[in-house]
């Protein structure tokens, strides 16, 4: 089987019906312009309530971040790898290299070896970095020698041995459907906590509140989203391992990480993918389908007939 047939393969169960993935699209070119564009309209906006953090105090670390990322060696398209990182220095660092065009390899700690391994980033992102020390000699202000499109690699997940390719695409239209689901806006707000360690971190806690507008907040926040046993009455439940999607109370987010992160909200799909079910697979399609894993032998695997069986 050659490649362009199994580009055709992917690219089909990436569909959703008969609408391709650029058809529908989302309001920024790129995570870049997400959060550029939060600073036309809401710069004095709270993002991070219990550090009393704007999007516009976000916004400069992010581009002091990203001309760090420079001055150590980062160039676009090179894959820069972080793992360990702290609320917000994670969420700053990602958005410094999704702003130089550069991509995100993400995964857990313990995970560090074989990732870099398998997938062979240029620079990793020291886990003990004193982020506001390190930025702090560096411009306020960043211009991008490259914007990627929205079908470019944006974020590499390492996991289970596989290394899942993610696009900007991917990633924006995952939170488009979580803000859909969710009803999330500016003048809300919203609880989570996670590390920032798998998909789920990226969507929910890196993107979501960029993307809606709502900040994240400790104190009487609209929604709570929580891992089970995390959070006292939550509104949502974080559910990286399960079986089948139902509907409960709270509802799960239940985490797919190759549908980009979320799949479904309780027994709904999320925005733009379609679920079918046989005995031993689900065979999913869609817009936040992944652009693949990063050895193909995986990708015959799994992409058959238009779907992703997993």
């Amino acid at each position: 089987m050659n490649k362009t047939n199994l580009e055709k393969r992917i690219y089909n169960a990436q569909c959703y019906g008969n609408i391709e993935p650029i058809e529908y699209m989302v309001p920024y070119p790129n995570l870049h312009a997400l959060v550029e564009g939060q600073n036309v309209k809401y710069k004095d906006h709270l993002l991070y309530h219990d550090l009393s953090m704007t999007n516009e105090d976000f916004f400069i670390r992010v581009q002091k971040a990203a001309h760090w990322l420079k001055a150590s060696g980062v160039r676009p398209k090179d894959k820069v790898m972080m793992a360990g990182l702290p609320f917000p220095t994670a969420e700053i660092i990602a958005f410094g290299i999704w702003t130089m065009g550069a991509i995100l390899v993400l995964t857990a700690q313990n995970d560090l070896k074989t990732a870099k391994t398998a997938c062979q980033p240029i620079f990793i992102v020291p886990p003990e970095l004193d982020l506001e020390k390190e930025i702090d000699v560096f411009d306020e202000q960043f211009i991008p020698a490259f914007k990627p499109n929205l079908q470019e690699e944006a974020v590499i997940y390492w996991r289970d041995e596989k290394a899942i390719r993610l696009s900007h695409y991917n990633l924006l239209i995952n939170a488009n459907g979580i803000q859909k689901k969710l009803d999330l806006f500016e003048k809300d707000s919203f609880y989570i906590k996670l590390k920032a360690d798998s998909t789920a971190w990226v969507i929910l806690q890196a993107i979501l509140p960029l993307y809606t507008g709502a900040g994240i907040t400790s104190k009487n926040p609209k929604i709570t989203i929580s891992l089970p046993t995390q959070f006292d009455s939550a509104d949502y439940i974080v559910d990286f391992d399960w079986t089948e999607l139902k509907n409960t109370t709270p509802l799960h987010l239940y985490i797919k990480p190759e549908n980009t992160a979320v799949l479904a909200i309780g027994s709904s799909p999320v925005h733009m993918t379609a679920i079918e079910k046989d005995n031993q697979h689900l065979k999913i399609s869609g817009h936040s389908v992944m652009m693949g894993y990063l050895n193909d032998k995986n990708n015959q695997k799994i992409f058959i007939e238009g779907k992703m069986n997993i």
